[in-house]
């Protein structure tokens, strides 16, 4: 989903690989979560005021609406619940692909061994919590065909 900022691109891309996957197959739907890359580039890297000015962002809810030029669309949860609600796809599973590990990129590089060894398991016992989606900036929803 990451490439596909049109909701005619969207609503093509997902009975196109539904229809490519067996009955009782998985499907597997990747893209950019909207609220990490407002926290991270927009207001962390200085950005806030300028793509508020290009109309690229909304202060209300903090929804994001990037341009095909920006190379990914954003989404939350309930886009994707939205889109695959049209489609005889149960869902069932969606993690979080990189929660803290892109707020902490600069300190994995000084982690010692057993620290950094330590850290996947951190990831994996959090990563499919909903309270802890909004801080990734990539997410996995798994979905069954019907």
């Amino acid at each position: 989903m990451y490439h596909l900022f049109s909701e005619q691109a969207k609503l093509s891309a997902m009975p196109e690989a539904l229809h490519v996957t067996k009955t009782g197959g998985v499907v597997f739907v990747a893209y950019c979560v909207n609220d990490a890359s407002v926290l991270d580039y927009w207001f962390k890297r200085g950005h806030i005021f300028e793509l508020i000015e290009k109309g690229m962002l909304e202060t209300e809810h903090f929804n994001a609406f990037p341009r095909e030029s920006d190379v990914f669309e954003l989404y939350r949860k309930e886009d994707i619940d939205d889109l695959m609600a049209r489609f005889a796809a149960k869902q069932l599973h969606y993690v979080a692909t990189d929660l803290d590990t892109n707020h902490m990129r600069d300190a994995f590089d000084a982690l010692d061994d057993a620290t950094f060894a330590l850290y996947p398991k951190e990831h994996l016992a959090i990563c499919a919590r909903p309270d802890m989606m909004g801080l990734t900036h990539h997410r996995l929803d798994i979905f069954r065909k019907g």
